[in-house]
């Protein structure tokens, strides 16, 4: 190796999201389709959908799981 005179950088630390469990989710909307693993937010939660689901309240239906 030839040494240059420049000294090596320091590799910087990666930033981590504060809460990587939640993911983004869209304003849930009842004419919307949704499939399993769709997420959602509604009255300032979080929920993602158990399976196929159109109309059905997120905390009200038990196709949402709050997250």
């Amino acid at each position: 190796m030839i040494y240059n005179g420049t000294a090596p950088t320091t590799p910087t630390t990666p930033t981590i999201p504060t809460n990587p469990t939640q993911p983004t989710a869209k304003a849930w909307t009842a004419s919307a389709v949704y499939v399993g693993g769709d997420t959602v937010s509604y009255n300032g939660k979080t929920y993602r959908a158990k399976w196929w689901t159109t109309g059905e309240t997120p905390g009200q239906a038990d196709v949402w799981q709050q997250l």
